[in-house]
């Protein structure tokens, strides 16, 4: 199962490339939620750590789609969002996820054989 959304999570993630400038805001969210992510998957209680895993897989493959160079270690070495910011940034990756899940659904309504003629 988990092959199967990193599979979909890496065909939906955007592959335009960042600006010469620096990360696009997408990209910096992405990693955001990438290394809060991965803390989840750290926890003690095993549904959030199974949330947070597949949540982590998520944006690195969207992280990997946009900057295949990326380096998941250095991520790491982020200083972790706390209190109030970490709160608000569960509820920007949820919705960068639910974002995500609605492309999927509508991708499946189209693949989705039309019924079959009466004959």
């Amino acid at each position: 199962m988990e092959s199967v959304l990193l599979a979909a999570a890496m065909m939906a993630a955007s592959t335009n490339a960042a600006p010469v400038n620096g990360p696009a805001a997408g990209d910096v969210l992405n990693q955001r939620c990438f290394r809060l992510m991965a803390d989840l998957a750290e926890d003690r209680d095993p549904r959030v750590q199974g949330l947070g895993r597949m949540a982590a897989q998520y944006f690195l493959g969207r992280i990997d789609a946009a900057d295949p160079g990326f380096d998941s270690d250095a991520a790491m070495d982020a200083p972790a969002p706390t209190g109030a910011e970490r709160q608000r940034l569960l509820g920007q990756c949820g919705d960068a996820m639910q974002a995500g899940g609605r492309d999927f659904r509508m991708i499946g309504r189209q693949l989705a054989p039309r019924g079959r003629p009466t004959v």
